[in-house]
């Protein structure tokens, strides 16, 4: 989560830290008395209370009292130190001390509330990031490669029983691109089935967001939308206006699942993480998946507490699909299903946001293996009838039809009504019930001694001649520490005793690393527990990871024994696990990693973990030696830039680059540079923020470079009777040799000013004119040009000096100009009374002037900003502009204001009567 500076008390080789601080940074609720004797609060839950107390030498935690020794703290006036060693045994906050660096490292396997907060803000970031409102100072797109490899993953496992059974099976995944599109593609080889063609996967996709009317073309095994149902693959295209990010959030829908025990489980939302969520200790979970316009793929990713990453091969579908007004989105998808007689498929489905709340939809399908209804037309429609109501139906004729009813109340209630009803001679789907009826009612509860989630769901499946009731009770959180999930399912048919069990399972972490999972069943109907299972794990030699799981089965007296250890070294995933039944003996091995490859970077990276469908990027800052933006031969690289994304694996070399791995495709991985511990001050990175999209299967270089600036320095003095005194507040302002304005400078209340950013070229320093006016004085010299010539340690001109005088101001000025006449002048006195008349005649205009130029500029002229309506005059052979009018002093000043706002700092208030500039005091 970061890292910040303590204090800290180094006694006898140990440490001892700063309690406030500490629960402070983590934010931990905690409040001192004033002696700072004693420091008292709650950790992570109101109810764990804690109270550290010097006066009795001892802690209070959870109603537990552990007594210190003499010398475990420390007080001073203004704070407590506790020994380290009681952070990590009293609150669980694992913490190592380098001696060398003078640092302490501290981790929790417990979900601290700074990274709660620091979590919840991620998740807000990629849920701006999906719908690309992130901004940058520069962004960077996708390139299109007409060819390019450039990943690959691969897995062995070999298998052996004691009756002398064995199998070997390989995976290869290879990734790259082509044409502009991702390439990819799976060879599966089992020694044990033979190798088909059905059994391998190869897709090419292409993406393009930008596009109006197609985002997305998918050629090969594609995922084809299918009312029927379809259990062979099918090859064919597919083509979508679609694009794969995601435009708005307008309310959530409940998914749940189950995996194993302890495992995080990740969503994402069209490829892009959304959430993450630990599973309980029955492998239950639950996530509210924000409800998005447009189409919504959602898939999980789930990683074990030992390194052990999966994906989920189920579909889930999100059943409300909503359009923006008057917006428009189809997909098409035509191809052969490889059930060995390639049998034609295709499916059109459109969808119309006729509002924000209601969106229609339709389509049609045909799947030539049906024997009846060949085609299958299709109607559906999605109705917001609240924020909290939603509504969705579909008509699918001599098929089925269906509707859903999702209700979220204030307290986060939820009610889930869902119907089908089969038509009895349709044969699309296959399905041996005839109707479907189910209710879901989830219910979040929080109190003083349990957290958690409850869930009561109802299920009936109608046949031709009986019914089956299905019914779960779930309860799963955690109680006085204690994470737990207590299940109670039940079934129910016409003719047989209802059938009604129980299962309890929970998670304990032991000492010394320990993690103990006990499970048991208990059946109501045999009025006793059926069956019990035991895990144990342990994490060892820091990247190896061992299991033993027991189960006995009492009904049929069957006990299962498994023992498996697994080792991750950095490039390579290996593990081993034997099981033992009573007739049964059986042996697995298996190994696992990937590549990364880019060619062009001289880059090729073995890892641990997945690389296919994944994105990279390598960063290469360098010394912008001649300011041109690109590295040429003679420009070194730059060590100390840092690279800040919040995704992704970061692989940092001693050179100065930085490579960043798996990382999502598609969408603006929005990175931010940070040049502090860059050692040169004189080097600047011009663009501190970028926004990049990257391609799957390819590692995207990007050069950073890093440039040379100088310095200006100097002073501002009054001379006072002969005497110089510097004085502060004064703008300085700093042209370049354009005449455009670089930056201002304010001195300093002893007169000094500096500024250090300036590239190589000719400048010149001139004090603000407006504050000259007000001020009533001119600056000598007026104008104070100076050069830049920047070497590698970049460059200084510190000595610029103003001096100020009084200026002898006129009672009337004859220095007018006809507005509408370039080149011709025309003289109107006009003195401070003269003016103050002057302001209500209706010819009295006030205009904001922006900018003078030597040279005669386009009225389009970028230093404009597209502004409206410039116009321009000529005062002794300089061009001067303004922009913006009015008949009243007061207003003139406004827009003066707004355009100082704007970045034009030297913007003042003219005067034209008769279109004819005149001069006063009152300007």
């Amino acid at each position: 989560m970061g890292s910040t500076e303590l204090p800290s008390i180094i006694c006898g080789g140990e440490v001892f830290l700063s309690v406030p601080d500490i629960f402070d940074f983590l934010k931990i609720k905690n409040t001192t008395n004033a002696s700072y004797s004693s420091i008292e609060g709650f950790f992570i839950q109101q109810k764990n209370t804690f109270k550290i107390d010097e006066n009795t030498n001892q802690i209070t935690y959870k109603d537990q009292i552990i007594l210190l020794n003499p010398g475990d703290l420390f007080r001073t006036n203004t704070n407590l130190f506790l020994r380290s060693v009681y952070f990590n045994t009293v609150f669980e906050l694992e913490n190592n001390f380098s001696f060398s660096s003078l640092s302490v490292s501290m981790s929790s396997k417990m979900e601290l509330p700074a990274v709660k907060e620091a979590r919840i803000a991620q998740l807000r970031t990629n849920i701006n990031k999906i719908k690309n409102e992130v901004t940058a100072d520069t962004t960077l797109v996708r390139d299109t490669p007409l060819f390019h490899f450039g990943t690959a993953n691969w897995s062995v496992n070999a298998n052996q029983q004691a009756n002398g059974f064995r199998s070997e099976r390989l995976l290869l995944n290879l990734g790259g691109m082509l044409a502009g599109g991702e390439l990819t593609s799976s060879l599966n080889y089992g020694s044990n089935q033979p190798f088909v063609l059905k059994n391998q996967q190869y897709r090419w996709r292409y993406v393009n967001d930008d596009n109006k009317y197609i985002n997305q073309i998918t050629l090969g095994k594609i995922a084809a939308p299918s009312t029927a149902t379809i259990l062979h693959p099918v090859v064919g295209g597919q083509i979508t206006n679609a694009p794969t990010r995601i435009r708005k959030s307008f309310g959530t829908y409940t998914l749940s699942d189950h995996t194993q025990a302890d495992w995080m489980v990740e969503l994402y939302i069209n490829n892009v993480l959304v959430d993450y969520v630990k599973a309980d200790a029955d492998g239950f979970f639950s996530f509210n998946v924000p409800l998005m316009y447009g189409r919504t793929e959602i898939s999980l990713r789930y990683y074990g507490p030992w390194g052990e990453e999966q994906v989920s091969g189920k579909k889930f579908v999100i059943p409300f699909q909503f359009l923006p007004k008057k917006e428009f989105e189809y997909v098409l998808s035509s191809g052969i299903i490889q059930d060995g007689k390639n049998s034609p498929f295709a499916n059109a489905k459109v969808n119309y946001g006729l509002s924000n709340y209601i969106t229609l939809g339709g389509g049609m399908e045909y799947v030539s293996s049906l024997k009846n209804n060949k085609t299958i037309p299709f109607f559906n429609s999605s109705v917001r009838v609240s924020s909290q109501l939603f509504i969705s139906g579909a008509y699918y004729p001599k098929v089925m039809y269906n509707g859903l009813l999702n209700y979220t109340a204030v307290n986060n209630l939820r009610l889930e009504l869902n119907y089908t009803k089969y038509d009895k001679k349709q044969h699309a789907v296959r399905f041996n019930y005839s109707e479907m009826r189910k209710a879901t009612l989830s219910y979040p509860i929080h109190t003083a001694h349990f957290s958690g989630n409850s869930r009561l769901s109802v299920q009936q499946n109608l046949f031709n001649t009986r019914k089956h009731t299905t019914a779960e009770l779930l309860l799963s959180g955690s109680a006085y520490g204690l994470n737990f999930n207590f299940t109670t399912n039940s079934f129910f048919t016409d003719s047989n005793k209802p059938f009604l069990y129980s299962n309890l399972s929970t998670s304990l972490r032991l000492p010394k690393g320990f993690v103990f999972i006990p499970q048991l069943r208990y059946e109501y109907n045999a009025d006793g527990i059926t069956s019990l299972r035991a895990e144990l794990k342990k994490q060892v030699f820091k990247k190896g990871f061992v299991q033993a799981s027991f189960d006995r089965n009492f009904k049929i007296g069957g006990s299962y024994l498994q023992i498996g250890f697994r080792y991750d070294f950095e490039t390579i995933r290996t593990g081993f696990s034997n099981s033992f039944t009573k007739n049964q003996a059986s042996f697995s091995q298996s190994a696992s990693g990937s590549l990364i490859y880019e060619p062009t970077a001289d880059f090729i990276y073995f890892n641990n973990k997945t690389s296919v469908g994944r994105a990279s990027m390598k960063f290469i800052p360098f010394l912008d030696i001649n300011g041109n933006g690109k590295r040429d031969t003679n420009e070194p690289l730059v060590i100390g830039l840092q690279i800040k994304l919040n995704d992704g694996r970061q692989i940092n070399a001693k050179d100065g680059t930085t490579v960043i791995t798996e990382l999502e495709p598609y969408i603006k991985n929005h990175v931010q540079l940070n040049t502090t511990n860059i050692n040169t001050i004189a080097w600047r990175v011009i663009n501190k923020t970028l926004n990049v999209t990257l391609n799957p299967n390819q590692l995207k270089i990007i050069e950073i470079p890093v440039v040379v600036v100088g310095e200006v320095g100097g002073t501002v003095s009054i001379n006072k009777n002969g005497r110089l005194i510097g004085t502060g507040g004064l703008k300085i302002n700093i042209y370049d040799s354009d005449h455009i304005l670089t930056t201002t400078i304010l001195s300093e209340p002893d007169g000094y000013f500096s500024f250090l950013g300036l590239k190589s070229g000719n400048y010149s320093a001139k004090i603000d004119s407006l504050q000259l006016q007000n001020l009533q004085m001119k600056a000598e010299p007026a104008n104070a040009p100076f050069e830049i010539d920047n070497a590698a340690d970049g460059a200084i001109v510190d000595n610029i000096e103003f001096v100020l005088h009084k200026e002898k101001i006129e009672k009337s000025e004859t220095e007018t100009i006809p507005l509408n006449n370039p080149g011709k002048t025309a003289a109107v006195p006009v003195s401070e009374k003269t003016a103050d008349k002057i302001q209500h005649s209706q010819q009295v205009v006030y205009r904001v002037q922006l900018l003078s130029s030597t040279i005669r500029l386009p009225l389009n002229y970028f230093w404009f900003k597209n502004k409206k309506e410039i116009v321009e005059y000529q005062h002794h052979g300089v061009y001067k502009y303004t922009w913006g009018s009015s008949s009243s002093h007061t207003e003139a000043n406004k827009i003066k204001n707004k355009l100082r706002s704007e970045g034009y700092y030297d913007a003042f208030v003219v005067c034209f009567y008769d279109n004819k500039r005149i001069s006063s005091q009152r300007n």
